[in-house]
Formats: structure tokens, sequence, C-alpha cells
């Protein structure tokens, strides 16, 4: 019995040994391995052109300027800077660390082929450039990705495919125009059919198209307000109009008068008999115009809109087009039915 049980032990500790050793050589193996950042040679703080395309066919080039990021196809449309330095930062993080891949044949499964990609990331700097290929993901904020000239295929953490997005409106401001709807004080819609003209009557609205006798059926204002107060850009266009644009013949104008808080600072009143709390005085407003000018459709489906307030052309959804184009007179009013005359009282009563 003992000898078996010696023979036991000798057995297990051997088995001890051999696992300790394969352990010893696999960690040996990967702290042996490299680890460095995919963008080595790349210092991304002096990146200063980005292009962003999907395999949608879409593509956006973003360029360095002096006071930040801007669209070069927009005339310098200023961008949200900190959002794309925080995005090239997570592309300066990815390293390395976590080799997926290095066999071409697994290019189109992991989505980071030269032609089957979900993002692809050009980073200049200078005369020399990078190019990234993003694919799918390899669990949460994770992403696979491969640098056009290797094979390597590896999983970077904290950013994902989609965080890349090519709609222009989500790496900048989309509102183009924001007036508190409460501010509004009169609207006209002029179209080539007539023209529509609506009156804030206190808390309600007039229309000025009403005759003798009929009732504005007001249910449609509180689209056609928001339309024209609270407008977001599906992208900027340029600082120039285009022929293409359609200005000249726009099919819809709008002219929208509103109210603006006047904060012209006041000068401290020597008077004695001012009022100590100036807090309880009531606000002043001046009252202000602005004009929107609908244009052409563009091959997206897109409409050109420019607001005398902006400086810059911009395309919007057809939605705030529609707003104002399906405006009917007909639907805008209501003729009251006549009372009836009161039946005669029934005897007894």
């Amino acid at each position: 019995m003992l000898n078996r049980t010696n023979l036991f032990l000798a057995a297990l500790l051997a088995l001890q040994v051999v696992l300790l050793a394969v352990a010893v050589l696999s960690t040996t193996g990967t702290e042996s391995r490299t680890i460095e950042p995919i963008l080595a040679d790349i210092a991304t703080v002096e990146v200063d052109r980005l292009t962003i395309a999907d395999n949608l066919e879409h593509q956006m080039t973003f360029a360095r300027g002096d006071d930040g990021w801007v669209l070069p196809d927009a005339d310098d449309f200023p961008l949200d800077s900190a959002k794309i330095d925080e995005t090239l930062a997570k592309l300066a993080g990815m390293d390395t660390r976590r080799l997926v891949a290095s066999n071409p044949a697994n290019f189109a499964r992991l989505e980071v082929k030269e032609d089957d990609f979900r993002r692809k990331i050009t980073l200049r700097v200078g005369e020399s450039s990078a190019v990234l290929y993003l694919g799918g993901s390899g669990g949460a904020n994770t992403v696979y990705i491969r640098r056009a000239e290797d094979n390597e295929v590896y999983l970077g953490s904290g950013l994902s495919s989609w965080e890349l997005s090519t709609q222009v409106s989500t790496w900048l401001d989309a509102s183009y125009v924001n007036v508190p709807i409460d501010d509004v004080l009169e609207l006209s819609v002029r179209r080539e059919d007539g023209q529509f003209t609506f009156l804030r009557d206190g808390e309600d609205w007039t229309y000025a198209g009403l005759s003798e006798g009929q009732v504005f059926e007001d249910t449609r204002m509180p689209l056609i307000l928001r339309n024209a107060a609270s407008i977001r850009m599906q992208a900027p266009l340029g600082l120039e109009a285009l022929d293409e644009y359609g200005l000249d013949v726009a099919p819809v104008v709008v002219d929208v008068r509103y109210r603006q808080l006047d904060d012209t600072p006041v000068e401290d009143a020597e008077d004695e008999a001012a009022p100590d709390d100036a807090s309880s005085a009531l606000p002043e407003y001046t009252e202000a115009t602005y004009t929107l000018t609908f244009g052409a459709a563009m091959d997206d489906g897109d409409i050109v809109l420019k607001s005398s307030d902006a400086e810059y052309y911009v395309l919007v959804g057809d939605t705030v087009l529609n707003a104002f184009t399906n405006i009917v007179h007909d639907e805008l009013v209501k003729t009251p039915e006549p009372a009836s005359e009161g039946e005669a009282p029934a005897s007894g009563e």
C-alpha cells in the first residue's frame, strides 16, 4: 500500500512539474512579445487631416484649423473639436496587446478587409499618412482593428466602429435655428400659390386669411411653429449660394418676427429714488425678424435652406419644408354652425 501511495504522489509531482513548465513557457512567451501602440509612428496630436469612410460609400474629411477642427468641404464650417480630439486619443490608445488574427483569410469575417470593412480611417500628418480598418466587435466597447499595410488584426478596447459616424451632423452643433416658441410673435409663409400669415394673440394665435364669420382651426400651429423656430441641419453646405441650390425660385419663404430679451447693460442709476431691488424690474424685450429661404432638394432628398441670421447654407430634412408646403387654407378655417332655434316649451312647463 505504501509503495502505491508513493508512486501516486510521485506521478502527481511529475504532473505538477510539467504543468508548471508549460505555464512558465507560456508566461515567458507572452512577456517576450513587445506591446506597442498600433499607431506608434503617428502622433495623433499632430494629425492635420482625418477622413472617415464606411462600407456604403459615405465619406467625410476633417481638417485641423487654427482654432480647431473644421469641415473643408463646407468652407471650413466649425466642428466639435473636443469630440474629434477624444476620438483620436482613443485610436492612439489602441495597442498590439490582443492579437486576434494574422491570416488575410480572416479579414472578411472580422470586417477589416480592404473592400469589406465597417470604417476606414485615414490619418494624415503633413505628407505622411496611416490607414486603419475598423471592423466588428469582440465584445462591449471593443473593435477589431488593422493597419492597411499589416496582416495582424488586434482587438482594441474603449472604442466601437459606430462611434466614428459618417453623418456630419454628429460631429458639429447641428442647431441651425433656435428661438423659443413662446417668443415668436408673427409667422408668414410665402408660396407661389399664396401667403399664410399667423399672429400671436396672447396665448392663442389668429390667422389673417379668415373671412367674416370664420374661426381659425389652430391644430396645425404647433407643427408650423416648431419647424420655424427650431431647426437642426443635416449638413452644412458652405458660404456661397450655388445655382444648383435653387434659391432664386424658392418654393417657400418664411418670415418670423419674434421677441428677444434685451440684455443691454443698464448703467447704475444715481437717483436715490430708484428701487433698491433691481431684480423686481420687469424684463425688457426687443423685436427682431429672420427669413428662412428654402431651395431645391438634393440627391439624398434633403432640402437646401438659408436663414438670414446665419452665414452658412445648409441641408435640412424634408419634413421641415413639408410643414409649410402642407398648409392648406381650407384646413385652417371653420365656419361655426348656426345655433338652432330653441324649441317651444312643452305645455305645462
